[in-house]
């Protein structure tokens, strides 16, 4: 009970803690907007024109409601420089007319009446950046009230709303009269614009670890979430500090604070961007990356709209496209995107959303973008009028826009659902895999990749048909993460195996066109089974050959060596005594002697049957004391070491003699080429079967030098009996052979 209260209490504490700090946020930055929008105004905002002897003020309200313009440098008011510092000058009622010092082209003296804010110039020019934080605060809230258990909504919601506090608060208008009258306005001002924006920033980055992390609630995890929440915070106190050293008065060291906050968030922007990709590429589960590909599919279409309707015309032309207060709305596809991810992968009928959004924002982005370069050029550098380059400029977009949708849509569904509107280029993929490969052991894995990339599937697994008619699986690529549809293999109409491949998501089956792709694939992939199948075959009946051949000389052997051979012994050896028991003079006595010679030669020729048919030492000692009694025999200036376990289990007799042969020819290969100073021989018992590695520290292999007979030998061995050998060299670190000798010669591989 105490355990689970304890639990309880740490779950709540991480869940209000959140809240909490959204709340005071939220609470402060409605509380800067009202006290803002209560001070007295000159229609002016201050936006990042800092300077130590003035400031740079915006006048977004109507031409002619304030004696300044955009661009002016205010230096004073009412004669009191604003170098003297905030608090210069009495704050004035509504309807005083003040003196500002202003620069433009030349130094000036401009009448300002000073009024109450008039909120809808301000709102109007910001109202893009509004809706998004609007979106992302209900988004973040309703995320963080419905699923308060995933990690990442905490951070959301923190993010959420330092932006929706600071973006209102900027939005309602810092005056440059508020630079001279200083007090609440001013302090709260940079309150929410500095200090509850690098909250926000810490939270994005918080938002990152945990929506990346595999283990966020983890103790090492909420260590790395809480450092992430105070590093932008801590960076920007730090910086406070510095640039109070720096700056020679008030106005200055606001104007640092500033550029140490931008200096903060593009530092903060790119370790988030690099973290995202890192942990993209290092995380193999497919559920955690397809979450990941929402987030960034939504990053990449807000990157495109910002670039195609502001950032890139502007740049090229010299105007927006579209007005700049509705860049804020550019942000909208990454909060569509992290809901998604956050919420569920499929939601409703996304998947057609997600694509047809993704085609229509790539053409118009790439139709704006060249709309815009080729009026320019046009315009400039052929001398056309505007009318003239911009009428050409449409029919030329007329007549590309077909192409150039068909080009997007065909671009998006490869991304998102591979080649399965595309057959022939699926099955153009597989054969050509299917030629690059080499061993027909890799033909298998090579398909079940091939089909998921083509797919875009997270698991694709083949299943071979023996005899009885059950089904093993032989290949396999990814994890299932849906319902997994499984298609059957033939050839000639006879079962070969069976294809099977998961759904995208436990709630996103397979389309009526993703099966029709499956069938078209299974036909071409039930005939390369077929081949595995027959080259499987094959393999195990050699296997099975070269076992019964060696049982039937272990046979022969101890019945030559326990049977024939002792008679053949006896046969000489009372022949001999006969012949002693005859006179020497009767005809007798030499056929007895020439019965004896004959017997004796005869188990001399037994003997060498024998041998020939299987080393002796193996019945005699075993795999290992054969192999040490060999190595003692080579061993000369190199000293050599035989390691295995003992007893050692007892191995089939084409297994057995495999593994003497190879670790003999090996040992015997180090002692007289390598010019090695130790070698290791190991058998060792492995997962099915037996391994032999033999190692040496000599000179390595010549390149240049075609392999001998020796390794032709022993790669010959080990495929006799269904194993696999190879040779690993490197030029002055000596030569590793390696065997690995299946057990079960005449079962399934």
């Amino acid at each position: 009970m105490s355990a689970w209260w304890s639990v309880t209490t740490a779950t709540r504490r991480r869940f209000r803690a959140p809240a909490a700090v959204a709340i005071v946020l939220v609470v402060l930055g409605a509380v800067a907007t009202a006290v803002c929008l209560d001070a007295p105004s000159d229609r002016s905002v201050v936006r990042l024109g800092w300077r130590p002897d003035g400031v740079v003020v915006d006048v977004p309200a109507p031409a002619g409601s304030s004696g300044l313009r955009t661009g002016d440098l205010v230096t004073g008011i009412a004669g009191r420089p604003l170098a003297d510092g905030p608090g210069a000058v009495d704050r004035p009622p509504p309807g005083t007319t003040l003196r500002y010092d202003v620069v433009r082209e030349r130094p000036a003296v401009v009448a300002v009446r000073v009024e109450r804010p008039d909120p809808y110039p301000l709102a109007l020019q910001g109202w893009g950046n509004l809706v998004f934080v609007v979106a992302l605060a209900g988004l973040a809230t309703a995320l963080f009230l419905r699923r308060p258990g995933e990690p990442a909504t905490g951070p959301l919601l923190v993010l959420s709303a330092g932006l929706l506090g600071s973006t209102f608060t900027v939005a309602a208008g810092l005056p440059a009269l508020a630079m001279a009258t200083g007090g609440p306005p001013l302090w709260l001002f940079h309150l929410n614009a500095i200090g509850a924006y690098s909250i926000s920033w810490g939270a994005l980055l918080a938002f990152t670890i945990a929506f990346t992390s595999r283990h966020p609630g983890s103790v090492r995890g909420r260590r790395t979430i809480a450092v992430a929440y105070a590093v932008p915070p801590a960076a920007m106190t730090l910086w406070a500090g510095v640039a109070a050293l720096l700056a020679p008065n008030a106005f200055g060291w606001l104007g640092l604070l500033h550029t140490g906050q931008t200096a903060v968030v593009a530092l903060t922007l790119a370790t988030s961007t690099i973290w995202g990709f890192v942990s993209y590429r290092g995380n193999p589960d497919p559920v955690m990356r397809g979450r990941m590909r929402w987030l960034l599919g939504g990053a990449a279409v807000t990157a495109v709209l910002g670039l195609a309707g502001w950032h890139l015309p502007e740049l090229v032309a010299g105007a927006r496209l579209l007005p700049w207060g509705a860049l804020g709305l550019s942000a909208l596809p990454f909060v569509a995107g992290i809901g998604v991810a956050l919420r569920r992968h499929r939601l409703f009928d996304i998947e057609r959303l997600a694509n047809r959004s993704l085609v229509y924002a790539s053409v118009v982005a790439v139709l704006v973008a060249g709309y815009v370069a080729v009026v320019a050029l046009l315009a400039g550098g052929l001398r056309l009028s505007q009318t003239m380059a911009a009428a050409l400029t449409a029919a030329g977009a007329a007549l590309a826009l077909a192409p150039l949708r068909n080009l997007a849509q065909s671009t998006v569904n490869r991304v998102m659902y591979g080649d399965r509107h595309d057959p022939a280029s699926a099955l153009t993929r597989l054969g050509t895999r299917l030629q690059a490969v080499l061993l027909p052991a890799d033909v298998l894995p090579a398909i079940v990749e091939t089909v998921a990339r083509s797919l875009r599937v997270p698991y694709v697994a083949i299943d071979l048909a023996d005899g009885t008619g059950q089904c093993h699986e032989a290949a396999q690529h990814g994890v299932a993460v849906g319902p997994v549809h499984t298609e059957p293999l033939r050839h000639h109409g006879t079962l070969v195996g069976r294809l099977r491949v998961s759904a995208r998501d436990s709630d996103d089956p397979l389309a009526p066109v993703d099966l029709r792709l499956i069938a078209s694939l299974a036909q071409q992939v039930g005939t390369a089974v077929q081949a595995v199948r027959l080259h499987d075959d094959l393999i195990r009946s050699r296997a099975e050959v070269v076992a019964s051949r060696e049982d039937e000389r272990r046979r022969l052997r101890r019945d030559l060596h326990d049977g024939l051979g002792p008679a053949l012994a006896a046969i000489g050896l009372k022949a001999g005594l006969a012949a002693r028991a005859v006179p020497a003079d009767t005809a007798a006595r030499p056929l007895l002697e020439e019965i004896s010679a004959e017997a004796s030669a005869s188990v001399s020729d037994v003997r060498r049957l024998v041998e020939a048919l299987r080393p002796p030492a193996l019945d005699q000692l075993g795999v290992l004391g054969a192999i040490r009694v060999r190595a003692t025999a080579l061993a000369g200036e190199m000293s050599i070491e035989v390691t295995g376990p003992e007893p050692m289990p007892a191995l089939p007799a084409a297994v057995e003699t495999a593994a003497y042969r190879i670790a003999v020819e090996a040992i015997t290969n180090a002692a007289r080429h390598s010019g090695a100073t130790r070698c290791t021989a190991t058998i060792a018992p492995a997962d099915g079967g037996v391994q032999v590695t033999v190692r040496d520290d000599g000179r390595g292999l010549d390149p240049d030098r075609p392999p001998g007979v020796g390794f032709r030998s022993m790669r010959e061995r080990a495929a006799e009996v269904g194993g696999t050998w190879s040779v690993r060299s490197s030029h002055g670190d000596g030569t590793q052979v390696r065997a690995f000798l299946p057990t079960s010669l005449g079962g399934p591989r």
